[in-house]
């Protein structure tokens, strides 16, 4: 494994803009074919443009090693992946991973770290429903699915019950991910060495199914303390997604939507801030639509209601915003007048990442609405960015209430 990473030519590639990059024909096509950015060629032979990136990480692709560093700190972008509403405070040591250079190195040790963390107290259990055929009845019959397979036989005889264990989809999945690295070719010898002592708790526990994309089990006062770790695995599991070895060729990716991540965090920390404050908070809402026979479908990222009544509406924006005295991308600005028109509310918010901007208001008279453009400061420690995330919930909710009134 070392040898293939010392013998490796990196190359890097920018998160925004372009960059040039030396590949074959026939590794340029199987980058290409990764849908995370577009790759054409230029007019001088075996260097290809590289635009339109939508992830961050690392691929390997035979002897090439192709690195996009997330334009966000790694010590925040860690802790925005393993954020949980339960955390209530942040433990700024546990998110110090400045000395893992690259994005699946700072994953791998936190996801490495926050079992250890999770399982310090051994596995977590819970009851879970078998379905088995023995000679000896423990609890209940089946006396239908017995009827379907053995009608007429007593015995075997079909049972289910519920059986206190550590196979539950909680370790599943943290088993899952820690696989996952484990085949992983960009990782240093001192993280790998970690993992195989790690995956030895959960010999008990059965594969995770793949089903997609990954569902993590309802929090609740028994899982609370695995609920970093899980999340840490969640996006791991998204990450690495893609690995083959075919004759002479080979190759292996670990890329994360950073977008999905900063998402995610945004809408935790709102929650977490405003439900005690009688708010709920629904992300990723499904059911908009914006015409009355419902073909133009809508998903804003961040509905805020209270009583069953629409008080903001905001989506977030991994994108940089705030530089040179800009305005918001016109597509963005449409997208929220969209929003509001629909949920009816007179303010709806467009949450950017970027340094410190103070929020602009744009006013838009022909539908009496107003776009509020927000800049998120993802940098500082994780108590500095959690801190700027709820002070930004509670000012979505001092807006007005509707817009049905006169």
């Amino acid at each position: 494994m070392n040898s293939v990473m010392i013998e490796a030519r990196v190359e890097d590639i920018a998160e925004k803009g372009e960059s040039l990059v030396a590949l074959t024909a026939s590794q340029a096509a199987r980058l290409q074919d990764l849908r995370f950015c577009r790759v054409s060629p230029t007019v001088d032979s075996g260097i290809w443009r590289v635009t339109d990136v939508t992830r961050v990480g690392v691929v390997a692709i035979d002897d090439v090693r192709l690195i996009v560093r997330p334009k966000t700190p790694l010590r925040s972008l860690i802790f925005m992946a393993s954020y949980s509403g339960l955390q209530a405070e942040v433990d700024d040591a546990s998110f110090a991973f400045e000395a893992d250079q690259d994005l699946p190195a700072a994953l791998a040790s936190a996801l490495i770290r926050s079992v250890g963390e999770a399982t310090g107290r051994g596995l977590l259990k819970g009851y879970v429903s078998v379905e088995e055929t023995g000679t000896v009845i423990r609890g209940r019959w089946d006396i239908a699915r017995q009827l379907k397979v053995r009608p007429g036989i007593p015995v075997p005889v079909e049972l289910t019950y519920d059986d206190y264990t550590e196979d539950v989809p909680e370790n599943r999945i943290l088993k899952a991910a820690l696989r996952a690295l484990v085949r992983l070719e960009q990782l240093p010898r001192r993280v790998v060495d970690k993992l195989g002592p790690l995956l030895g708790l959960f010999s008990e526990v059965s594969d995770l199914r793949a089903t997609g994309l990954v569902i993590l089990p309802a929090e609740s006062r028994l899982n609370a303390h695995y609920q970093p770790a899980l999340r840490l695995a969640r996006w791991v599991l998204e990450a690495t997604s893609w690995a083959h070895a075919e004759g002479a060729s080979s190759g292996s990716a670990f890329l994360l939507n950073v977008a999905k991540v900063y998402e995610d965090f945004v809408g935790r920390v709102l929650q977490a801030t405003l439900h005690p404050e009688g708010f709920d908070v629904d992300l990723q809402v499904s059911d908009w639509q914006l015409d009355a026979e419902g073909k133009i479908r809508m998903r804003p990222d961040i509905v805020i209601s209270r009583q069953g009544r629409v008080v903001a509406v905001a989506d977030t924006k991994y994108k940089v915003w705030g530089e040179s005295d800009g305005s918001p991308p016109n597509a963005d600005v449409y997208q929220a007048l969209a929003y509001a028109v629909t949920a009816g509310v007179r303010e709806v918010h467009l949450l950017y990442v970027s340094g410190d901007v103070e929020p602009r208001r744009y006013e838009i008279a022909a539908t009496r609405t107003t776009v509020v453009a927000h800049a998120v400061d993802v940098s500082g420690g994780p108590g500095q960015l959690a801190r700027r995330v709820r002070a930004l919930g509670m000012m979505l909710t001092t807006i007005r209430l509707n817009v049905g009134g006169p």
